[in-house]
């Protein structure tokens, strides 16, 4: 499902961006195994987790490890 997931990536980056246009998507990275997504910001990179999460369930976690600059959204099929 990887082409779908990436399509959904797109379409949610698209939407975000009327009321975030600073938010965008910086570099995809795919391996063999995961995508690896950096964003511009938090509200996002949320957003793509939460989107991935509602149409594919799996497991959503969400990490702040230093609240103020960095941002970890995982999301993996359970």
């Amino acid at each position: 499902h990887r082409e779908e997931i990436l399509g959904l990536v797109r379409h949610r980056e698209a939407l975000m961006r009327e009321s975030h246009p600073m938010e965008r998507i910086m570099a995809t990275q795919a391996q063999e195994d995961r995508i690896t997504i950096t964003t511009t910001g938090f509200h996002l990179a949320r957003d793509i987790g939460s989107a991935v999460h509602h149409a594919y369930r799996g497991k959503l976690e969400i990490d702040y490890p230093d609240a103020d600059e960095t941002l970890y959204v995982h999301w993996h099929r359970a």
